[in-house]
């Protein structure tokens, strides 16, 4: 059966999950959570039938979360189907590791302290956002160790931004091209500018024509860095590692060419590899650091102010 919500949550949550649940039906909101399985039953085909079906994935994230292998793997299966994905802090902690880099950019909902008593206005905000239309009530036993139902929501829920879209949006909208227009106007200069040094020039002024060009390139090897730890990539990925590749080639495609003959290039190459690792790896490392910051900060801001009760 379809539901308009998949719960993931850590075991130690399993109350407050419950109580989710139970404050969902009586809006006559579906969800779905792993009690749900049966004894059985398949629960990774469950799992995954339940997450194609529903409307978005909502994690109760808590301080035992970032240790929960599972949570991975839904957050991973839930962004494979273009699922939105809505992180909800129930408690005062923050994303570590893997969550910080998959979640800090989201649009949190921040339902902590207390979020016992938020749940109401948290599940009266999901129907507005995510355009849900109410059905009949239902009533879902909570369990006995849970805590009281939570106070019926006020006549008009709080507002929040509308969640992003399930998957890293920094790269929805991006050209396969490595390199935005403003790179072109910087590097495309270097490039010609390495060109006719070399060519209008002799013995040392030539070298040094070329070293510049060479150099100009090593240090925006930096800012690409940079930019790359702000849209939250990683440097394994296809595009931190082409915009290095792009930014190389210009920058030293002139000594190459204009050097002298095969031979003389390839020595040339040869000579100027460890720099470019050298460069390359200390780009990568400042690009490791500040990628952690720079979502901190992201996440940081997004969790300034509860959900009302």
């Amino acid at each position: 059966m379809a539901s308009d919500i998949f719960l993931s949550y850590c075991r130690e949550d399993h109350l407050l999950a419950e109580q989710f649940v139970s404050t969902a039906a009586a809006r006559g909101v579906k969800v779905w959570f792993d009690q749900e399985i049966e004894g059985g039953q398949d629960w990774r085909e469950k799992i995954v039938g339940a997450l194609g079906t529903a409307k978005a994935l909502v994690i109760l994230f808590s301080e035992h979360s970032n240790g929960s292998r599972q949570l991975i793997k839904e957050l991973a299966i839930a962004d494979n189907m273009r699922k939105l994905v809505i992180p909800v802090l129930v408690s005062n902690c923050e994303p570590q590791g893997a969550y910080l880099y998959e979640m800090a950019s989201r649009n949190w909902i921040n339902i902590y302290p207390n979020p016992e008593t938020r749940l109401a206005p948290l599940i009266d905000t999901l129907i507005s956002q995510l355009e849900l239309r109410s059905g009949t009530p239902t009533q879902r036993p909570i369990s006995v160790a849970a805590a009281p139902a939570p106070p019926e929501a006020p006549a008009t829920p709080p507002t929040i931004p509308r969640p992003a879209p399930a998957g890293p949006a920094y790269d929805v909208d991006e050209s396969w091209f490595p390199l935005g227009r403003f790179d072109l106007y910087i590097l495309v200069p270097i490039l010609v500018g390495g060109f006719l040094l070399g060519i209008f020039n002799t013995g040392e002024d030539k070298k040094m024509g070329l070293g510049l060009s060479a150099i100009a390139s090593l240090i925006y090897m930096f800012i690409i860095g940079v930019r790359n730890a702000r849209l939250n990539r990683s440097v394994f990925s296809g595009k931190s590692f082409a915009c290095y590749f792009a930014v190389l080639v210009i920058g030293f495609s002139p000594t190459l060419v204009i050097e002298g003959g095969a031979r003389e290039n390839i020595t040339s190459f040869m000579g100027m590899i460890p720099i470019v690792l050298l460069a390359a790896t200390i780009a990568n490392v400042t690009q490791v650091i500040l990628r952690k910051l720079f979502q901190r900060n992201i996440f940081l801001s997004k969790i300034d102010k509860p959900l009302a009760r």
